[in-house]
């Protein structure tokens, strides 16, 4: 009998040892194909923060390394990622084989406080139904009414006004931040448009808005963790509720605060079909509320970056060239007439109310459709992390 229990403990060392053997041998493998000693000049300036000297962003330096290298692809070993720009490359990631790179877990650990289960964090039959709901919704004649009808209101009421008031002023009162400007144009159209949601944050006095703030700290929170050389930092930060994933969660905390009242108050109300703003068309489809808070998150979070920053490119290239100016003014001129006035077009199946004011503005993007909107240099980016 004492034979046998020595020989289930000599077994059960053996097996403890075993395992205890090839968890250490599988987290060396991961160091090893991590790098995290790497010492090439692209990891060593990621590290040490020495790219912060010529750049004033993490992008820019990419940008910069991307233009260097003969493939338009760079790698950052410490962190497992690799960046291209490559044109053939992103087709492949994104719509050749898109299937076959998920984003895997450690990306949507990154954004899963902030997005959940939005359809730019998840994968497979989640990604496909939100994508196909999407493309239905969007695709609809009165929910694109409704979008222009938004943007018109937001450029007739607010955006026009405000240019028009310290339009000729000479002094620091005629000065005015485009970039922020039409970042708030874009968060208040974008707010209306998914959530019916009316911010204000293009009123005359430029108010903050304590729902844009906090989407502004958790998209630029979120984004910084997948800038630390390890996410056992901030996971551990998390873990204990200090510095910037406290910060991070007080603002989701106060998105989902919103969308939890604004949910509420359409179950209320009813009449889902009757309404045009995306987070009652969902509605109709969609029970889980956290789910639906998901969705619009993530649609909220498409649309307002990628509206500032190009209109904020557009007109930087329209102050560079006054020639593509003068012929926006004369193609302005020849399709609506310098009397202007009100006109109904027809367009792509859906009725547009064009105003002559904000009409003007809308149109004065669509005559640069021959020119580059963005600048030269702007790069897509797809970070892949390796599994």
């Amino acid at each position: 009998m004492a034979g046998l229990e020595s020989i289930y403990t000599a077994f059960g060392i053996i097996f403890f040892s075993f395992t205890a053997l090839f968890s250490l041998f599988s987290l060396l493998v991961f160091i090893l194909r991590l790098r995290p000693w790497c010492n090439c000049h692209v990891c060593r300036s990621f590290l040490t923060a020495s790219w912060s000297k010529d750049f004033d962003n993490l992008c820019d330096w990419y940008t910069h390394l991307l233009k260097k290298s003969p493939t338009g692809t760079i790698h950052i070993h410490v962190l497992g990622n690799i960046i291209t720009s490559n044109p053939e490359n992103v087709e492949h990631i994104l719509k050749t084989r898109f299937h076959n790179y998920p984003k895997g877990r450690p990306f949507t650990a990154i954004l899963g406080d902030l997005l959940g289960r939005g359809i730019f964090n998840v994968d497979g039959d989640t990604w496909r139904f939100q994508r196909k709901m999407a493309s239905m919704e969007l695709g609809s004649v009165s929910v694109r009414s409704h979008a222009l009808e938004v943007v018109a209101a937001e450029i007739q009421t607010r955006l026009i006004p405000l240019l028009a008031s310290v339009s000729g002023k000479q002094s620091n009162d005629g000065v005015l931040d485009l970039q922020d400007v039409f970042r708030r144009f874009s968060f208040d159209s974008i707010s209306n448009f998914s959530f019916g949601l009316d911010p204000g944050c293009l009123e005359p006095s430029l108010p903050e808005s304590k729902f844009a703030a906090a989407f502004d700290a958790a998209s630029k929170l979120s984004a910084e963790r997948a800038m630390t050389s390890s996410p056992m930092f901030w996971k551990i930060k998390r873990f204990f509720n200090v510095g910037s994933e406290k910060q991070l969660k007080e603002a989701v905390r106060t998105i989902d605060d919103l969308a939890k009242q604004m949910i509420e108050q359409r179950r209320e109300k009813g009449g889902f079909a009757a309404k045009n703003d995306l987070l009652s068309r969902f509605m109709a489809t969609v029970d889980d509320d956290r789910y639906l808070r998901d969705i619009v998150v993530s649609f909220l979070l498409a649309g307002r970056d990628t509206i500032s920053s190009g209109l904020t490119s557009l007109f930087y290239l329209l102050s560079k060239h006054p020639e593509v100016t003068r012929a926006i003014r004369e193609e302005l001129d020849r399709v609506m007439g310098r009397a202007g006035g009100r006109r109904r077009r027809r367009r792509r199946g859906c009725h547009c109310e064009l105003w002559t004011d904000a009409g003007n503005a809308l149109l004065a993007c669509c005559a640069l459709r021959d020119h580059e909107a963005l600048p030269a240099g702007a790069i897509r980016f797809q970070v892949l992390s390796r599994r």
